[in-house]
């Protein structure tokens, strides 16, 4: 299994008018690593998780998932996000959907207090358990 990185998302600056005061660029980062261990297949994800990563979250894992050992498991690492909206939680479906579609079980890893806020208020844990 190779390691996988998506490169940096950045916002563009913010249009002035209307009386508004011009800001400047808002910067939003993001990063995944996915790596093969111990039979598992983990994706570690950093940053904001949201509709601006959400297809490329889904392309890099789900590309990882090829031929991966049937008692292999998906962990999304979701220690470092400090964001995640509808899209993100979107994407993390979506990676379930796949896994269940290689025949693989997915589950959730440190996941932070405001995307755990998230999945309690979508009662998703049916379709992402969490260790």
């Amino acid at each position: 299994m190779t390691s996988c990185r998506v490169a940096s998302v950045r916002t563009p600056e913010l249009e002035s008018g209307g009386g508004r005061q011009q800001r400047g660029p808002m910067s939003r980062s993001f990063d995944i690593q996915v790596a093969a261990e111990g039979g598992d297949i983990v994706a570690r994800v950093s940053g904001e998780l949201d509709l601006a990563v959400r297809d490329e979250v889904v392309s890099t894992v789900s590309g990882a998932l090829d031929g991966a050992e049937p008692d292999a498991r998906l962990v999304a690492d979701l220690g470092r996000v400090t964001f995640c909206d509808s899209s993100g939680l979107g994407a993390l479906l979506d990676l379930r959907r796949a896994s269940a579609d290689a025949g693989i079980r997915m589950v959730l890893r440190d996941v932070p207090p405001q995307v755990a806020r998230l999945l309690d208020l979508t009662d998703v844990d049916g379709w992402l358990p969490r260790e």
